[in-house]
């Protein structure tokens, strides 16, 4: 199992710009939230070229390439936006979460391999997002995108025990 980041240059610039289309409509806006950029221009076409950003910013694993016509502004406005990571409330925030996702991950290895008779073997990507609420999404077998707050709940522990029960059959 590893767990990595998302792509939150991609969101913040959906936020930013008030981009809304059902796949950009169905990830919970950012937080902390950002504020919108009422001056910037973008094409028409902005709309459809950021779905597709987004797609491949967890189809690949990076963020891929920024749309076309993406305001010169904005990684600026990102940077000075983007919380300190390594601040000491992050940071703790941060150990707290992986230590009780820990948790949450060996009791349902522990009841897997009990079922099983023999450890379970998976391969599964979470990709984490800085995003309101309890969030869940499976964007395919082995990767499932999921929100700080869900990770950091024993909540969690519902839907990752369904992909992993799958993936260990």
């Amino acid at each position: 199992m590893s767990c990595r980041s998302g792509n939150t240059f991609a969101l913040y610039t959906r936020d930013a710009l008030g981009i809304s289309t059902p796949i950009a409509d169905s990830i919970p806006r950012l937080t902390p939230p950002v504020p919108r950029m009422r001056d910037a221009y973008v094409p028409e076409t902005f709309g459809a070229a950021w779905d597709r950003w987004w797609t491949q910013s967890y189809d690949h694993g990076g963020g891929g390439r920024p749309p076309v016509g993406l305001p010169q502004q904005m990684r600026a406005a990102y940077a000075q936006w983007s919380p300190n990571q390594a601040s000491p409330t992050r940071s703790g925030a941060r150990d707290d979460a992986r230590a009780g996702f820990q948790v949450v991950l060996e009791e349902i290895v522990d009841q897997l391999t009990g079922e099983l008779g023999h450890p379970p073997v998976f391969d599964v990507q979470l990709v984490q997002i800085p995003v309101e609420g309890q969030f869940w999404r499976r964007v395919d077998k082995r990767t499932a995108l999921v929100s700080d707050e869900l990770q950091a709940s024993r909540n969690v522990l519902a839907p990752l025990e369904s992909v992993l029960r799958e993936l260990s059959q």
